[in-house]
């Protein structure tokens, strides 16, 4: 049996999950963080959620954090997100509606509509080894992908994100956030690349969407009190984290927690990630999901 099946089925035998969603989730919002899931996947996330969770956006968890009106929010309140804007997303409309659910997407301001590849999904970056990417400063990442033939600021043949036609025609099922431009790392960002990334993001998406962006939510999960503050300084009402757990009447805004969700996680292994304990496992073991299938520990969680 894999650590997986195991972990899910203690899961369903002790009750764990449904304890955890009485104790913590009733009244306090769940954040979930997808990529790019395949349709059929995320339906069965959806039901599964649409069982156990009343579905809201991010703008009404603003309204309340901001008003202080918490009631406001139907109990189990649960937020859908996906990062990057990646094109397979634009295949989920049909979905969003079936369930009654507005995620938001994060999109990436200088990559959705062009050729642009994300830089951890390149040949380069797989040879040289996206985690030892993530830890250098950022021109030397840059610098290095270059080199090995992939440079994340020139196009390519193909696209790997949404046009703007697409992101233009799931605004009537889809609410729209800030991901940076390029999806650097920002900790290995210096001042002025930060807030270009931050900023800029911001207002090249209001240009394009011609309406307000105002969610953030940071490439990898990684921040400062330098990026927050310049995140508050931009204007953005709230900026997600990957930082596992939930978020009550008190949390910050600018630091809204979130649980990870594998793309094509099986539904028992669902209800084990929503728990959170798979996050808070893989942030103590600094980013290797310690129960994921053996054939995958070389391939990590996607940038989120």
């Amino acid at each position: 049996m894999s650590k997986q099946a195991l972990a899910a089925g203690i899961l369903r035998w002790t009750g764990f999950g449904a304890m955890q969603r009485l104790l913590f989730a009733r009244r306090r919002v769940s954040i979930v963080v997808y990529h790019d899931p395949e349709p059929e996947t995320l339906r069965e996330h959806l039901a599964w959620y649409a069982k156990r969770y009343s579905f809201t956006t991010l703008d009404a968890v603003a309204n309340a954090l901001e008003t202080g009106r918490w009631g406001d929010l139907p109990p189990y309140p649960l937020v859908v997100t996906f990062d990057d804007g990646h094109k397979e997303n634009a295949k989920l409309a049909p979905i969003f509606r079936e369930f009654g659910v507005r995620p938001t997407v994060y999109l990436c301001s200088q990559v959705v509509g062009t050729t642009r590849p994300y830089w951890w999904k390149t040949p380069a970056a797989d040879s040289i080894g996206v985690e030892s990417l993530k830890r250098v400063p950022d021109g030397e990442r840059r610098r290095r992908l270059a080199e090995a033939g992939n440079d994340p600021d020139r196009e390519t043949d193909s696209r790997q994100s949404l046009t703007w036609d697409e992101v233009l025609r799931l605004r009537d099922v889809v609410d729209y956030g800030a991901h940076t431009r390029t999806h650097p790392i920002l900790l290995q960002c210096d001042d002025h690349r930060v807030t270009d990334e931050i900023a800029l993001c911001k207002a090249e998406l209001e240009e394009a969407l011609g309406e307000p962006c105002r969610h953030f939510a940071f490439p990898n999960g990684d921040f400062s009190d330098r990026e927050v503050d310049i995140i508050r300084r931009a204007g953005y009402r709230t900026a997600r984290t990957i930082d596992p757990g939930w978020n009550g009447p008190n949390a910050d805004p600018l630091r809204l927690k979130a649980v990870p969700v594998s793309d094509d996680a099986s539904v028992d292994w669902l209800a084990v990630q929503v728990t959170g304990l798979t996050a808070w496992l893989r942030k103590r073991k600094g980013g290797a999901d310690p129960m994921a299938p053996a054939a995958s520990h070389g391939q990590p969680v996607p940038a989120a």
